[in-house]
């Protein structure tokens, strides 16, 4: 079965297979979202551990409903270390929300469903 990609999916992908674990590739992506006026979610979280995969469809659903206002970046804080420590990862998952001029307004860790995002996204002025 194939499946279509969205642009935050494949630059999720690029960032990962370029090795933007790097701070600058995810300064990168942070910098044209406040350009753009957007919110940022990051999703900081390793592939395989349970709770981060669950995590994946309510992170496509924000993308999706969202779409233009918020910007959705995943972590994975094995092989980004750098990353994790920068946003200050203690557990996964672990999920940050910046506002349109990057400043963090509202942390989270553990599963964070769907319905418990938007308040927080109105929080942030979405």
């Amino acid at each position: 079965m194939m499946k279509i990609i969205t642009g935050a999916a494949i630059s999720i992908f690029v960032l990962m297979l370029c090795g933007h674990g790097s701070a600058a590739g995810i300064d990168d992506v942070l910098n044209n979202a406040k350009k753009d006026g957007k919110i940022v979610m990051l999703e900081l979280g390793s592939i395989g551990c349970i709770p981060c995969e669950q995590m994946k469809p309510v992170m496509e659903k924000l993308r999706t409903n969202y779409k233009g206002k918020i910007e959705v970046i995943f972590v994975d804080v094995r092989k980004e270390r750098e990353n994790a420590r920068k946003f200050g990862a203690t557990m996964i998952p672990t999920q940050v929300f910046l506002d349109k001029t990057g400043k963090e307004f509202h942390r989270h860790i553990g599963y964070f469903a769907y319905e418990e995002i938007e308040p927080v996204l109105k929080k942030g002025g979405i």
